[in-house]
């Protein structure tokens, strides 16, 4: 039975691909991915920054000079 917390040995394992694929390949997807985030974002927070401008300038309207 292996003792908890024993040393695995990687010694011979191979991948087949490398730290640069795997860079490169999360930079492609997130290249992919992230206008639909920004677009996401958008559609959530456009209308709270319309609700507070325009909430400062109907404040702003009633003081007067």
């Amino acid at each position: 039975m292996p003792v908890l917390g024993a040393a695995i040995d990687f010694g011979g394992v191979t991948l087949p691909f490398s730290v640069s694929d795997l860079v490169g390949s999360g930079s492609a997807l997130l290249g992919l991915v992230g206008s639909f985030v920004l677009l996401g974002l958008a559609f959530k927070f456009v209308p709270k920054l319309i609700g507070l401008i325009a909430a400062a300038f109907k404040g702003g309207a009633g003081k007067g000079a």
